[in-house]
């Protein structure tokens, strides 16, 4: 059974898609249960997939046996067991979210369903090996993001959802192009087999590389919603019901980020430096737009999407370092800042739900009418800013020990300053719709609601609590990640 464990997420999320659609289609209580059930049994697999591989060993699945780079690959090592279960674990709290949201006209839409094929996209393109199943998985996901996002045909969804399919789909064009220029110039796809021949590649084949590398960097970094193409961003993910928000605004754009971290230092370790600046620099500048954005912004969801800029440029400027210290800052800071940020946006929809209100200038009072959401607001909240003794802080402080270490002083100090608008921002929420008179009526809010998000805030106290092992783990997976000669000889084997 170990043996079949790296294909296990993709097939378990595949199975109960199925039996939703075809077995459970005419009961939504049975739905809600049955995916609630799934993802446990998901995170179940993962935990011990992870198990399996925390000490080192890179697992590589073949189907149907056939050797690479001729046959389908998937491979699993520390980095994508973790992507795995940042996934699910977000995944079960946006699912008991959901579950107390209790919207049947959604629900019976095939919500459930769509939820678990955009699992299905998220975990395959975490464990694909090689670029054309990464455009595949990719695909996948936009096709759930955009059915979850305009599920319901409200008019703020479907104008949020325009501009979001228009924009993926130009991404869609350049992945595929880069695909084919790939092909073209080194006969592959396979990752590993990439990583042999793109450094070896020479004069017409080598420019064509480099092209095709400049447009792998321009998807990716639409993916992750990063400087200068967000604008799609902060309306789609505010649009849709909280628990999808959510789920979007803590993992989906993570998969932009994922691809920058396992694609360039392997498959293209020629162009790796030069992509590492232009993160940077991009990361910065996303940093600064985002939380800009985000202080600007009223509604309390508008406000957590322009914050998503900000901190994937964290990450994008911790995976450019492309130093062993940077590229576990960006793992750790992923980790912590997945699961905030999907605590974030759940609050924000007890918020609403409590007061049927968005906008903080609308909401006043809820420390006194509900101290409990106020404690996990205050939490998440700090943490995020990058406050101790919370995992924001710990995360932060790693990203701006590396840049430290590699002598980036004017980045690093822009990301400290970043760091004091995001506290601001946070304040301005707390300030305004924690404090003060109350406004408005009260109404109530089923507990499992309050359970999603004190899971997720419970997962942030635990990383700050235990920040030394996940830390360690984090380098573990980024010396990992910069020494892909393991990964190489995993998959075509040692003489290779």
């Amino acid at each position: 059974m170990s043996a079949h464990l790296p294909i296990l997420p993709i097939l378990w999320p595949l199975a109960t898609a199925v039996v939703l659609l075809l077995v459970l289609r005419r009961s939504v209580a049975a739905q809600r249960a049955f995916s609630l059930v799934s993802v446990l049994g998901l995170i179940a697999v993962e935990v011990a997939l992870l198990g399996r591989l925390s000490g080192g060993e890179i697992a590589v699945y073949r189907l149907g046996n056939w050797e690479a780079p001729f046959g389908i690959l998937l491979m699993a090592d520390r980095l994508s067991t973790i992507m795995l279960l940042l996934a699910s674990v977000t995944a079960l709290a946006a699912l008991l979210f959901a579950v107390g949201e209790r919207d049947e006209r959604r629900e019976r839409l095939h919500f459930y369903p769509l939820f678990q094929f955009l699992l299905l996209g998220l975990n395959g393109a975490f464990l694909t090996g090689d670029i054309f199943n990464l455009f595949v998985w990719y695909e996948v996901t936009l096709i759930a993001t955009y059915a979850l996002l305009t599920l319901g045909s409200e008019a703020r969804q479907l104008r949020a959802g325009l501009p979001f399919l228009a924009l993926n789909l130009a991404g869609s064009t350049l992945f595929l192009t880069a695909v084919g220029l790939i092909y073209g110039a080194t006969g592959t796809l396979n990752l590993a087999q990439l990583s042999v021949l793109t450094a070896a590649a020479t004069g017409a084949s080598a420019v064509v590389v480099q092209v095709a590398a400049v447009l792998l960097v321009v998807v990716f970094c639409l993916k992750a919603a990063l400087f200068p193409l967000y604008f799609w961003m902060p309306d789609g993910y505010s649009a849709p019901p909280a628990a999808v928000s959510a789920f979007f605004g803590g993992v989906a754009t993570k998969v932009g980020i994922y691809s920058l971290l396992r694609v360039f230092p392997l498959a293209f370790p020629e162009q790796s430096p030069v992509v590492g600046e232009v993160l940077m620099a991009v990361g910065v500048v996303s940093m600064l737009v985002g939380v800009w954005g985000a202080v600007c912004q009223t509604e309390i969801r508008r406000l957590l999407s322009f914050h998503i800029v900000s901190q994937v440029g964290y990450l994008a400027f911790a995976l450019g370092l492309l130093t062993e210290a940077g590229v576990a800052a960006a793992i750790f800071y992923m980790v912590h800042y997945t699961v905030v940020k999907c605590a974030l946006f759940l609050i924000a929809g007890v918020m609403e739900r409590v007061t049927g209100q968005t906008s903080v200038k609308k909401i006043g009072g809820l420390l006194e009418s509900a101290p409990a959401l106020a404690a996990l607001f205050f939490v998440a909240g700090l943490s995020l800013a990058g406050l101790p003794p919370w995992s924001g802080f710990f995360a932060k402080l790693a990203v701006v020990m590396a840049g430290f270490e590699r002598r980036e002083f004017l980045y690093t100090g822009i990301a400290v300053l970043t760091g004091l608008f995001t506290l601001f921002s946070m304040m301005k929420i707390w300030h305004q719709s924690f404090w003060g008179e109350p406004a408005g009526e009260r109404r109530a809010v089923p507990r499992v609601m309050y359970g999603a998000v004190t899971l997720l805030v419970a997962f942030s106290v635990i990383f700050a609590a235990a920040f030394q092992p996940v830390q360690a783990f984090a380098r573990l997976a980024a010396a990992q990640l910069l020494a892909p000669d393991r990964y190489v000889r995993a998959v075509l084997g040692e003489g290779r």
